[in-house]
């Protein structure tokens, strides 16, 4: 039993695939750095400070919305993900253009796409994410076929 099942998963929606569980423990993850706010930012991917738990998180995405274009703020998901989430590999972060609703709500949608190796194979993982940024909420819907 992993750390992500015994202390996060509902018992009713447990399954016993570990590929799933897998699946599940990636998206819940994604989806905490997501909402998370770094303490302490670091652009120096080399150094042993920006691996820390403090660097955890995104700056804060509604003042960085207001200064970076949605391409920008793809790339700095992208490194986040890539820096705290070790499972995935061949991230891409593509920054889905506004429609007439997310105007009005004030979401940025992007679409995650990484690959994984689960039981010696290549699996491609696609995740759809909408963040709120007037309620400071995340959505991650998985469109992968694993739940």
């Amino acid at each position: 039993m992993s750390f992500f099942s015994a202390f996060y998963m509902d018992t009713d929606s447990a399954t016993h695939n570990s590929s799933d569980e897998l699946v599940q423990s990636i998206h819940h993850n994604i989806g905490l750095i997501l909402k998370t706010e770094a303490a302490f930012l670091h652009d120096d991917s080399n150094s042993m400070a920006s691996q820390s738990s403090i660097c955890f998180g995104l700056e804060d995405i509604a003042l960085f919305s207001r200064l970076n274009s949605g391409e920008q703020i793809a790339i700095r998901i992208k490194n986040k993900i890539s820096q705290f989430e070790p499972r995935l590999h061949a991230i891409k972060v593509a920054y889905i253009e506004h429609e007439q609703q997310d105007l009005l709500s004030n979401t940025l949608k992007f679409e995650i796409s990484a690959m994984i190796t689960i039981n010696g194979k290549e699996e491609v993982l696609l995740f759809d994410t909408d963040i709120n940024l007037s309620q400071m909420t995340v959505m991650i819907e998985n469109e992968s076929q694993y739940d």
